[in-house]
């Protein structure tokens, strides 16, 4: 049997993401949505697995013995409808598992690759996006939006060569679940952006502090690789998400290294380029934190719209007073 190893290890990256899914939610009693998640495993699994049992030339150094009991185990946890210790089985062994793959595929193979004209199409997008909030700016004159538009086009359009960026200091390195994190400048060393090992899981957990059935709309600073993004999209489909990231060349690390990019043609999400943090800074003004640090306010239009940060990209940020008061611990942390 000769596999596809590409294939697979796509295939590979949406099973960790499920199964990563499936143990957030049993462990926070979101059995529901736990259980679509386990359903949407079931092929996946049996397609990683198969692979490996059946390719041996290629996947000669993974042992398969346990294999076999690893999916008896699942079965009857599923059967049972014990979802605690299916939770366990998920965490401690499957992912274990899928996760040991993913990594012996890297270590195999070159996947790191720019793709120019997949950016450009990024680019073309995301420039679409950032036109559409700079038409929304009502402190610019049309003169100042043409002004804005073409400069900020201009940056996006300049040759991309990822040298550069590594030149800055960005490291992009591959996880353990086969998705990429930032590793970025900050100060004299570079902090990430985002987890080294399954990012969905860290991702969903970060999310699901943010989400609130009642909330109209997100605003959320830090863009990083998108992924909490993402998962707030999954959580609160059809919720408007605005994102603010100050960093142009995070945003293009996400278009040269994101595949199709597919966050920049989602309809509901709105993505700011705010170097100084200026536009988020104007768009709380006069608003306020309401009760256990959560900074939820109404608007002009009567909606209700919560304020998130990503930490680590704010750490990055020049900073701003307003976002401060959603990090009602930040003075603490950073004076440790």
């Amino acid at each position: 049997m000769q596999t596809d190893i590409r294939d697979l290890f796509e295939k590979n990256k949406k099973l960790i993401g499920d199964v990563d899914r499936a143990v957030c939610f049993f462990r926070t009693g979101k059995y529901d949505k736990a259980l679509e998640n386990v359903a949407s495993t079931a092929d996946e699994i049996h397609t990683v697995t198969d692979a490996v049992i059946n390719d041996r030339e290629y996947f000669d150094s993974i042992a398969t013995d346990f294999i076999e009991e690893m999916l008896e185990s699942l079965l009857g946890a599923t059967k049972a409808k014990d979802y605690t210790l299916l939770a366990d089985l998920y965490d401690m062994q499957l992912a274990s598992f899928v996760c040991g793959v993913q990594e012996y595929i890297l270590k195999r193979e070159q996947y790191l690759v720019f793709d120019q004209e997949q950016y450009k199409e990024n680019i073309n997008a995301l420039k679409s996006v950032l036109r559409e909030m700079i038409e929304e700016r009502e402190d610019l004159t049309p003169d100042e939006q043409r002004r804005f538009r073409v400069n900020l086009n201009a940056k996006l359009d300049e040759m991309f060569e990822p040298e550069e960026l590594i030149k800055k200091g960005f490291n992009l390195e591959f996880t353990s679940s086969g998705l990429m994190t930032i590793a970025a400048p900050f100060k004299d060393g570079n902090i990430y952006l985002h987890s080294n090992g399954r990012v969905v899981s860290e991702s969903l957990q970060q999310v699901l502090s943010w989400y609130d059935p009642m909330v109209d709309e997100y605003l959320v600073f830090g863009f990083g690789m998108g992924y909490h993004i993402e998962e707030l999209r999954r959580l609160a489909p059809g919720k408007r998400i605005i994102v603010y990231e100050n960093d142009l060349d995070v945003l293009r690390l996400y278009c040269a290294f994101e595949g199709e990019a597919e966050l920049l043609s989602k309809e509901n999400i709105f993505i700011v380029y705010d170097k100084d943090l200026s536009v988020i800074e104007r768009r709380l003004a006069g608003t306020s934190v309401q009760g256990n640090g959560n900074y939820i306010f109404v608007d002009e239009n009567g909606r209700i719209v919560k304020v998130c940060i990503h930490y680590p990209s704010y750490r990055r940020s020049t900073g701003c007073r307003a976002l401060d008061a959603a990090l009602p611990w930040k003075s603490a942390v950073e004076s440790i």
